[in-house]
């Protein structure tokens, strides 16, 4: 597959992709991580959106935690994503999430990588090359 444009920030091609998808599979359950810190720890910050229209190519049998990302503020995805919002609920309460409301993840205690974590994100991330 060629190289494609983002929203103008970056090309997405077939290394973008590996690169989060790699990053998706580094999620434990019973946490659940940003698109926004997805980006980053795949060496492509500020490509949040990006990530999201990478979760959207996912397949069913390529076995990747996508319901574990989530946005900034903790929300569960649109009702299109996962099966709907019913379905991702399910599947991050049977790995123990907590939500804060019907729609809400508890961000503070499942949030990884966990915000207080030595060194943070940055040191997380696979280097670019």
């Amino acid at each position: 597959m060629g190289e494609r444009k983002g929203s103008g920030m970056i090309e997405m091609g077939e290394a973008f992709f590996e690169r989060v998808y790699a990053q998706v599979r580094r999620v434990p359950a019973g946490s659940v991580c940003t698109y926004g810190t997805i980006a980053e720890l795949a060496g492509y910050p500020k490509a949040s959106r990006e990530v999201g229209l990478a979760m959207s190519r996912v397949q069913s049998g390529w076995n990747l935690p996508c319901h574990r990302i989530v946005n900034a503020k903790g929300t569960l995805a649109p009702t299109y994503a996962f099966g709907g919002q019913r379905v991702q609920r399910q599947l991050l309460e049977d790995e123990g999430v907590a939500f804060v409301d019907d729609e809400t993840i508890d961000m503070v205690r499942h949030r990884w990588p966990p915000c207080d974590e030595p060194g943070g994100p940055e040191q997380l991330a696979l280097p670019l090359g």
